[in-house]
């Protein structure tokens, strides 16, 4: 992972991060049972690129393919995989990333029926963090639909068809959506439009019903490290608890991180 980007993955000497010649028979989406301690590889990058469809573009044989964030669906029967390439190179460290292309994959939970949900053209128009929509039939993602900025955007599995879901508010940060369908929790980065420019953020609540958006709060989130390196940087990142009526999120008001609680069910109750 961080031959792909920087501060993620273990982190070692440079010298030493391995390095994926195309796409390799044994690294991929690996299963852990965490009774056990077992894992086991479920599926290979090669196997992954053989069996997507559509047919990934034959340039891409070319270069290297890397995992990088990978989910279950909440019914715990699909896999969502943001499969990264990059070109090659013979030092990871000296790869350059913008010339590198990403992917969302989806697939059953055995590895079956590999769908390209976001082709690398439509990444590349502008987006970021897909995440499973509550029925494990669509991807949520910000995506520049619109071509003028992110939106946030309902996809087929298989990339067939593409919803911006409120023309008129912006999509930014890390979007999850609560299992009624109706309300869409996200942030920012520091450096999207949607941030204050100050090291703060938002956290952001949208009814999609209603096209009506909630500021829930106004947070710090730029850490003294960052100073040193972007890679030490904090994200919001909010998630949803079990009950679907909490949300914890990150954040670091006097510069070091923390993780904080917030208690949304009375905002949900309302009509």
């Amino acid at each position: 992972m961080a031959v792909t980007q920087q501060g993620y993955g273990v982190v070692v000497p440079q010298e030493y991060v391995p390095e994926n010649r195309g796409a390799s028979d044994d690294d991929g989406i690996w299963i852990t049972d965490l009774q056990t301690g077992n894992s086991r590889l479920l599926v290979s990058l090669a196997q992954i690129v053989d069996r997507a469809v559509p047919v990934l573009p034959a340039a891409a044989r070319r270069g290297d393919f890397f995992g990088f964030h990978v989910k279950w669906d909440p019914q715990g029967t699909r896999l969502m995989l943001a499969l990264r390439w990059l070109p090659r190179s013979l030092l990871p460290w000296k790869r350059k990333r913008r010339y590198g292309a990403k992917h969302v994959i989806t697939m059953n939970a055995d590895g079956s029926q590999v769908r390209v949900a976001v082709s690398a053209e439509r990444w590349a128009q502008g987006g970021h963090h897909p995440n499973w929509w509550p029925d494990g039939e669509h991807v949520l993602m910000n995506l520049n639909t619109q071509g003028d900025g992110l939106r946030f955007a309902r996809l087929a599995l298989d990339g067939s068809t593409c919803e911006t879901l409120v023309p008129g508010i912006r999509g930014s940060g890390h979007p999850t959506l609560h299992p009624d369908g109706r309300h869409l929790l996200t942030d920012a980065y520091v450096d999207e439009p949607l941030a204050f420019g100050d090291g703060t953020a938002p956290i952001r609540l949208i009814d999609l019903d209603s096209g009506i958006e909630t500021q829930l709060l106004r947070i710090g989130i730029q850490p003294l490290a960052e100073l040193s390196t972007g890679a030490l940087r904090v994200d919001p990142h909010p998630a949803w608890d079990r009950s679907h009526t909490r949300i914890a999120f990150n954040a670091c008001p006097d510069g070091k991180r923390r993780v904080y609680v917030a208690d949304l069910a009375n905002l949900l109750r309302q009509p």
